[in-house]
């Protein structure tokens, strides 16, 4: 069986994208503090009605009526609020990406799904298994907050800022999901 692990590790090492930190395998689970904050968060977001004006980029509350939502960036904005939704719950590694604008309310929030991406993939922050807390990508243009994940590691629900121009529950079409970032760098063999 040991032989078997470091085949795997061997295999998935020369899988790796060029430039990758590390890629996580299957097994093992990192405690991570405060990961559950997280959905949390989200769900009290979704619960507040938040949505835009005629496609206006700028999310308010009470159905687009009430305040200006503090992740509002006047640009698209579902990566600001998933990584303002992070920055609630304790977590900041986001911010060594490269895009990072001030949000409404202030805080520093990551704007573009591609650039997180990349950034995840980068610093050991990506994964292709799913836990609550962690981001889901759709390819360069979507992101938002796992709710819940399956036993193989795929997420099945999420709530996503901008997303038909409001904060929204989702169920998850796996075909469209490019992985998943963690708020927290993973250590080697964790989800892949």
């Amino acid at each position: 069986l040991c032989g078997l692990s470091a085949l795997a590790a061997v295999v998935v090492a020369l899988a790796l994208p060029a430039g990758a930190a590390a890629l996580t395998v299957p097994g093992t689970v990192q405690s991570i503090p405060g990961i559950n904050r997280v959905a949390q968060l989200a769900r009290a977001e979704y619960s507040k009605r938040v949505s835009e004006n005629r496609s206006n980029n700028v999310p308010r509350y009470h159905r687009g009526k009430g305040r200006i939502a503090p992740y509002s960036i006047g640009d698209a904005w579902c990566a600001a609020f998933s990584t303002w939704i992070w920055n609630r719950a304790g977590f900041d590694d986001y911010l060594e990406t490269d895009l990072v604008w001030s949000s409404h309310d202030g805080t520093d929030v990551a704007i573009q799904v591609k650039d997180l991406t990349r950034w995840a993939q980068r610093t050991g922050h990506f994964s292709f298994r799913a836990r609550p807390g962690f981001l889901v990508a759709y390819g360069r243009s979507h992101i938002g907050v796992v709710l819940k994940a399956d036993r193989e590691g795929r997420a099945v629900m999420s709530i996503e800022g901008n997303k038909s121009d409001q904060v929204a529950k989702v169920e998850i079409a796996m075909e469209d999901v490019t992985g998943y970032i963690s708020p927290v760098r993973l250590m080697a063999g964790q989800y892949v």
